[in-house]
């Protein structure tokens, strides 16, 4: 064999095992991912309403097509305070100093009742239910967020914009814990909106529950609402390999 063709060889084998762009293992391990596309809720995830009573459809459906236009999506029904969270089984001690969630949203209906609607979109709670990060939709183009750390205020009134929440299309919400160092950060459709620090030593990792997202916090609302591609990991994953990655 020559010299030239066994460098072309040799050339065709390095291309072949070097990493491709894109295809790299994940910097953090996906715990749940529900698309909804079997038709039956995630057996990890519960559906509760306000008195942590467990629905059922048709108190909620999947029947409406997801975000693609094909498959499932967590649907409005009979219900008006259904929401997803993990609670049964959910780890304590947390895996690892980190959490994100995400998930996409619409709002296929929403009328305003209220200048304050505060329907929660991410509220985990851990540290016996006294810590946690609040986010709640207050009205079409805004989001209220605080976070509390053993009872106590970290940081609250934080009106954040988040433009045509309710305009019938779907909305991608993320959300970052670090129990660590206490931060807290949140994007909507790919943008940055929070990003607080509030210290080593704030937080701790038994986690309670994590809502996500969103029940009806108070009194009767007119609004119907979609969920799709729900996932949760215990890191900060490359984009390209979360659900929503292809938009």
């Amino acid at each position: 064999m020559s010299k030239a063709l066994r460098f072309v060889i040799m050339g065709a084998l390095l291309l072949a095992l070097a990493p491709v762009p894109g295809h790299t293992e994940p910097s953090a391990t996906r715990l749940i991912l529900e698309d909804f596309d079997s038709g039956a809720v995630n057996r990890e995830l519960t559906v509760y309403g306000n008195s942590w009573n467990e629905l059922s459809p048709p108190a909620y459906n999947l029947n409406a097509p997801g975000r693609k236009g094909g498959g499932r999506s967590f649907t409005s029904g009979t219900e008006r305070a259904a929401y997803l969270c993990w609670k049964e089984g959910v780890p304590n001690p947390w895996p690892t100093d980190e959490m994100y969630v995400s998930f996409w949203m619409r709002y296929p209906t929403f009328t305003p009742t209220d200048p304050n609607e505060n329907i929660k979109l991410f509220y985990p709670h851990w540290g016996k239910a006294r810590s946690y990060v609040h986010f709640a939709m207050t009205g079409a183009d805004t989001v209220y967020y605080s976070a509390s750390a053993a009872g106590r205020m970290l940081t609250m009134g934080n009106w954040i914009a988040c433009p045509g929440q309710t305009d019938g299309k779907w909305h991608h919400y993320e959300f970052y814990v670090n129990f660590a160092t206490g931060t807290a950060r949140f994007w909507y459709d790919g943008v940055l909106k929070v990003d607080d620090t509030f210290g080593t030593g704030v937080w701790t990792k038994d986690i309670d529950y994590i809502s996500a997202p969103c029940f009806e916090g108070e009194e009767r609302r007119i609004f119907s609402r979609q969920i799709d591609d729900w996932e949760i990991w215990d890191g900060m994953p490359d984009p390209a390999w979360l659900s929503g990655a292809k938009g």
